[in-house]
């Protein structure tokens, strides 16, 4: 059995979680780094493109569960919260920050496997682990800050009127993964299972649509609706989805195996970390990338189509838009 975090101190842990990360610093085009894990801040050189900085919080039982996922899912899935983020800016990740909560009684390769999916997401992008802390804490909490450089960063508040709404691939296979592990059905349909348990990031995406002219973008992380609606409010013009737009094909077998509407996962479903972006009319639109509407007067978020059409109303009992928000008032049961 493998020893807990308690009985091997905080200098010991500190140590193999260096070990591993130090492997990810050893990266041929990390020129800015001056001095990394070792002291009490890390040192990177100044450059001369901009700096985008994005830091995300997981909390056990809120974002993560260990009993649905390995340690190495939850590292990797974090990680690319984080870098996502960087990307939706138009910027490249270089390094990351990584402070993490333990209650002492978790087990030593368990934390090991953590910080191992990290640093794989890290060196998939060319980036590096810079540092960090350590703490004790009632529950498991993981915090990474990341930080990229962009000669041109791209901002939620450019979107203009007559723009096309594209996204750079069907959203909803996170909230059915989810969905599955509720059910008790992951062994049915594994994709989509890691879907949710483990994320990526296509940087490559984020670069097509910028090359293409983006005039608005962002990460996919928290819903369509919400996405959207953030880019809307951002840039204060209104927005049109057309659900008569999108293949749901991929989703419609977990869709008659759980017995609920695919369109409520592809509307409400966060942690996909793929890129919306609005793009001029007269732009090629990127291989893979999907229109999905248009950029209108006025304000909000319209939703339209057929799909939409055969429904009374969106938000009906056929169909659950509900969308996550962490301080929202919840019912006891």
């Amino acid at each position: 059995m493998s020893l807990q975090v308690a009985q091997i101190g905080e200098g010991a842990l500190i140590a193999a979680l260096g070990e591993i990360f130090v492997e990810v610093q050893n990266l041929k085009n990390q020129k800015n780094l001056l001095f990394g894990i070792g002291d009490d801040g890390a040192v990177l050189a100044p450059s001369e493109l901009a700096t985008v900085a994005t830091m995300d919080l997981a909390v056990e039982d809120v974002h993560f569960k260990t009993d649905w996922s390995t340690a190495h899912q939850i590292g990797s899935k974090i990680a690319v919260a984080n870098i996502a983020d960087i990307y939706a800016m138009g910027g490249d990740p270089h390094s990351l920050l990584v402070g993490i909560s333990l209650t002492g009684k978790e087990e030593v390769d368990w934390v090991l496997d953590l910080a191992r999916g990290i640093a794989e997401e890290a060196k998939k992008v060319g980036a590096q682990v810079i540092g960090g802390d350590t703490v004790r804490g009632e529950k498991i909490t993981i915090a990474i800050t990341a930080l990229g450089n962009t000669s041109e960063p791209i901002y939620r508040s450019g979107a203009k009127v007559g723009d096309h709404l594209v996204i750079s691939g069907l959203p909803g296979a996170s909230a059915a993964g989810l969905a599955l592990l509720k059910a008790d059905k992951r062994a049915l349909f594994p994709e989509i299972t890691k879907a949710h348990l483990q994320p990526s990031v296509d940087g490559k995406k984020a670069h097509a649509l910028i090359s293409a002219g983006a005039t608005a973008m962002c990460d996919l992380s928290d819903g369509l609706l919400v996405d959207v609606t953030r880019i809307s409010e951002a840039s204060g013009i209104g927005m049109r989805i057309n659900l008569d737009n999108l293949d749901l094909s991929s989703l419609s077998e977990v869709g008659i195996e759980l017995a609920v509407d695919p369109i409520s996962w592809v509307l409400t479903s966060g942690e996909e970390h793929l890129f919306i972006a609005t793009l001029p009319p007269s732009a090629a639109l990127p291989e893979g990338a999907l229109q999905i509407g248009e950029v209108i007067q006025g304000s909000g978020v319209e939703v339209v189509g057929e799909f939409a059409d055969a429904r009374t109303a969106i938000g009906s009992s056929s169909i659950s838009l509900k969308k996550w928000q962490h301080f929202e008032k919840r019912s006891s049961n």
